[in-house]
C-alpha cells in the first residue's frame, strides 16, 4: 500500500480550504502556534494572507495561491509588491501554492529572493503542495482533521517527538495553576523561583498543544495559556487580580487532563503518566507509597523501549532513596525526558 506521502491527496477546492490547511501545515513545521490569519474575508491583506513567527521566531508571511495551472514569476513579483506595503515588517515572505515542484521557478525565486536581501529587503521563498503534505503529516490528529476521510498510518515504532511533547504539556499543564502559585505565592508574593522560568515553561507548553492536537482541540489550550503568561506579567495590586490568571490556569488543567482521549495509545500513556508525575510533584510531601511507586513504573517500562531496562532500575532505585514527592517525581521525569530523547529504539 502506498504511503499517504505519495498518494495524490485531494487539493482544496476553495482558497478558504486552502488557507487553512496551509496555516495548520506550517504551525506544524515551525511549531508556531503563534501563526494566524491577516484580517477576515473582503478585507484588504496587502499581500499576507497568515503571519506570524517562524521556529526561530522571525517574523513571516504566507500569501496562499490555489491554482489549476503552474505558478509563474510574474505572479510572486505581484504578491512581493503586494506585500510591501504590509504594516509589520516581515524576515521572509513565503508563497504558498497547491502547484507542484518547478524547479525553473524554484531557481528565478532564489535569484530574486538573494538580490532583495542584498539590498535589506525581505526573503522570498515557495511553499509547494507536496511541502504543505510533509508538513500535516508531522501531526496526525492536524492531517485527520482536513482529511478525515484518510485514515493516518498507525503502524511503526512510536513517534517520540510527539511522546515528548505529551510528556511536558501533561507534566505542567495538568496542574498549572499549582505550578503558579509556586512561583508567585498565593497573593502573588514571590516565593523565590524564578518567573522567567514558568513564562518559558508556559510557552512551551503553547508549542506543544499545537503540536499534539488537532487545531480545534489545540485552540483553546493555546488562548488560555497565552492568557495566563500574560496574566502572570501583568501588574497587580490585590489578591482578585489573580482570579483570571487563576480561571484560565485550570481551564488548561482541565482541557490537558482529557486530552489523552484525542490521541494516540503511545502518546496518550506518556500524557497520562506525566500528569500523575507533575501531581505528585506538588502534592505528595513524602516519598510516594510503594504501591504508587510500583504502578508507575509499570507505566515507564510500558513506554520506554527494552534498551532503557537498565536506566529504568537504577533511576528508580536511587529515587526510592529520597525522602519527598517531589524529588522522586522529577527523577523520574527526568528519566523519561532522558530517554526518550536520547536512547535508541
Amino acid at each position: 500500500m502506498p504511503s499517504i506521502q505519495a498518494m495524490e491527496l485531494p487539493r482544496p477546492k476553495n482558497w478558504q480550504d486552502f488557507e487553512a490547511i496551509v496555516g495548520d501545515a506550517m504551525a506544524q513545521r515551525w511549531k508556531s502556534p503563534d501563526l494566524q490569519k491577516n484580517g477576515r474575508s473582503g478585507q484588504k491583506q496587502n499581500g499576507v494572507d497568515i503571519y506570524g513567527p517562524d521556529e526561530l521566531g522571525r517574523r513571516v508571511g504566507i500569501q496562499c495561491k490555489r491554482y489549476k495551472g503552474a505558478l509563474t514569476l510574474q505572479v510572486v513579483n505581484k504578491e512581493i509588491a503586494a506585500a510591501e506595503t504590509f504594516g509589520s515588517r516581515l524576515t521572509t515572505l513565503y508563497i504558498a501554492t497547491t502547484s507542484d515542484y518547478d524547479s525553473k521557478l524554484q531557481r528565478e525565486v532564489r535569484l530574486l529572493s538573494d538580490k532583495r536581501v542584498a539590498k535589506d529587503k525581505f526573503a522570498v521563498s515557495l511553499i509547494f503542495w507536496d511541502d504543505v503534505v510533509s508538513a500535516l503529516l508531522l501531526n496526525p490528529a492536524v492531517f485527520q482533521a482536513h482529511y478525515p476521510q484518510i485514515s493516518s498510518p498507525t503502524t511503526g515504532a512510536p513517534d517520540r517527538e510527539r511522546q515528548l511533547a505529551a510528556l511536558e504539556l501533561g507534566y505542567y499543564g495538568a496542574a498549572l495553576w499549582q505550578y503558579v502559585i509556586l512561583v508567585y505565592g498565593e497573593y502573588g508574593q514571590m516565593a523565590g523561583t524564578d518567573p522567567d522560568e514558568l513564562i518559558a515553561t508556559i510557552r512551551t507548553l503553547e508549542r506543544r498543544a499545537s503540536q499534539l492536537l488537532a487545531p480545534e482541540d489545540a485552540r483553546p489550550i493555546v488562548t488560555s495559556l497565552i492568557r495566563v503568561r500574560k496574566g502572570c506579567l501583568a501588574k497587580k495590586s490585590t489578591k482578585s487580580d489573580w482570579d483570571p490568571v487563576e480561571v484560565h490556569a485550570k481551564r488548561v488543567q482541565t482541557r490537558v487532563a482529557k486530552s489523552s482521549s484525542l490521541l494516540q495509545e503511545p502518546e496518550a500513556k506518556v500524557l497520562e503518566l506525566a500528569s500523575q508525575l507533575g501531581r505528585i510533584y506538588l502534592n505528595v510531601d513524602d516519598l510516594p507509597s510503594r504501591e504508587t511507586r510500583v504502578e508507575v513504573e509499570a507505566k515507564v517500562r510500558g513506554i520506554l523501549p527494552a534498551s532503557s531496562r537498565t536506566a529504568i532500575r537504577k533511576k528508580f532505585a536511587a529515587a526510592g532513596r529520597t525522602s519527598s514527592g517531589y524529588a522522586w517525581a522529577l527523577r523520574i521525569y527526568n528519566l523519561l525526558d532522558h530517554e526518550l530523547r536520547w536512547t535508541k529504539s
